[in-house]
């Protein structure tokens, strides 16, 4: 379980308790792909589905974020995303949302996520 922080229409503090979302279509998706990475598309048969670090996405603690918030990203970008000292957190959290986007339309196109309508 993890700890969901927002606030009210008051401003008032409000802590949601929830399951993370896991989901094995979503994580094992990543076998075979390009790194989402902006200037990267590396594939070196490296690629994981990397988790966001950012709180918004779940993550906190030792809480990996959902599995919705992930991008293939191969073992170099994933490294220096976690924990690499190149870029700054505002860099890495750039980046990471452009490769989430990318992941999230792959997704899509594969069909391992559908939009009911």
């Amino acid at each position: 379980m993890s700890w969901i922080c927002g606030f009210g229409l008051l401003g008032e503090s409000v802590f949601t308790k929830r399951s993370p979302f896991r989901s094995k279509a979503i994580t094992q998706a990543a076998n075979g792909e390009p790194c989402t990475w902006p200037g990267c598309g590396t594939q070196d048969g490296t690629t994981v589905p990397a988790h966001s670090n950012m709180s918004v996405h779940g993550k906190g603690g030792k809480i990996k974020a959902d599995d919705i918030f992930i991008a293939f990203l191969c073992g170099h970008c994933h490294y220096e995303y976690d924990n690499g000292n190149s870029m700054t957190r505002e860099e890495k959290e750039w980046g990471f949302m452009r490769a989430m986007s990318v992941t999230l339309r792959r997704l899509l196109d594969r069909g391992i996520l559908r939009v009911k309508e």
